[in-house]
């Protein structure tokens, strides 16, 4: 795969496929596989062409992304992809529809043949729709495959309906729409040392995801790339500080004993234990913890 975070004219006719990609849910997966099948029968050059950052931070809209651009590129590197354009969005958001197709998909990547998810916006202001793409693709002779989405629990998957899921702390429900557990990556940082002193060391993860889901859940920390098993706590803490205090990352790993102040780790989530709250007295969250760990199966 050849990577490029600007766009540049191919050599050869491709495939395209155009998204944004936030979480890269089983929906992007069906769009990205329909792609690969058709390069490959065709004889096409398969390319993914997507943006940062995301349209709405781009207009100043608030969004809360799933993914990083970094886990993004992750993902998508992971493909069988011949091209992969990340661009900034600003070299085609002022693109009225039939110029971003003339321009970026016609001149610079010779597009045959164009997969697009069955809800595909496109141009500036999004004033492009599939009905006007398919007038495109007629007078321009590519070809257009719409892809329907994929639905699980009787409601399609999207990248929004998971941003709710997270934010309510439904991280189960949410893995099952991404195909996979929802994480975030971090830096283990130090923190004050409360969970030490409990009998309950805590490794603080600086995390730049948007999403961190508040309670505590049953997790899996990869170090060094080797899954532990691990209780996690997103909160404030209120038994101990100001409960206006920003969020923090806390996760125990039964039995661990390594030092890992600076390292990067990736943290899974499993499922949700129960919400975070205030405790009478610091014995009464040492027994609760001792239960959350019980419910680890470990």
């Amino acid at each position: 795969m050849r990577f490029r975070s600007r766009l540049e004219r191919v050599s050869v006719p491709s495939a395209v496929a155009i998204g944004n990609f936030d979480g890269f849910h089983a929906g992007h997966r069906r769009i990205l596989e329909t792609l690969v099948r058709k390069a490959r029968r065709q004889g096409l050059c398969a390319v993914v062409l997507a943006f940062h950052p995301h349209p709405r931070a781009f207009f100043g809209q608030p969004i809360q992304l799933i993914s990083t651009d970094a886990q993004r590129l992750e993902a998508l590197k992971q493909l069988a992809l011949d091209r992969l354009f990340f661009i900034d969005f600003a070299a085609v958001a002022s693109l009225p529809p039939f110029a971003f197709v003339r321009t970026v998909l016609l001149d610079a990547l010779r597009l045959k043949a164009l997969v697009v998810g069955d809800d595909f916006r496109f141009g500036c202001g999004r004033a492009g729709d599939l009905d006007s793409l398919a007038r495109l693709a007629a007078a321009e002779g590519f070809a257009l495959e719409r892809v329907p989405g994929v639905e699980i629990d009787g409601a399609r998957v999207t990248s929004s309906r998971i941003r709710k899921l997270l934010a309510a702390g439904a991280v189960d429900q949410a893995g099952r729409l991404l195909a996979r557990p929802y994480f975030i990556d971090g830096v283990v940082v130090r923190g004050v040392g409360r969970g030490r002193q409990l009998g309950f060391p805590t490794m603080n993860i600086a995390s730049a995801n948007a999403i961190l889901p508040s309670g505590v859940f049953r997790t899996r920390l990869d170090i060094a790339g080797r899954g532990h098993p691990s209780l996690t706590n997103i909160g404030r803490a209120p038994t101990f500080t100001d409960p206006q205090r920003p969020l923090r990352v806390e996760s125990h790993v039964p039995g661990f004993r390594g030092q890992v102040y600076g390292r990067n780790v990736r943290l899974h989530f499993i499922d949700k234990i129960r919400d975070e709250r205030e405790f009478a007295s610091a014995a009464e969250l040492v027994e609760q913890i001792r239960r959350d760990i019980s419910s680890l199966g470990i």
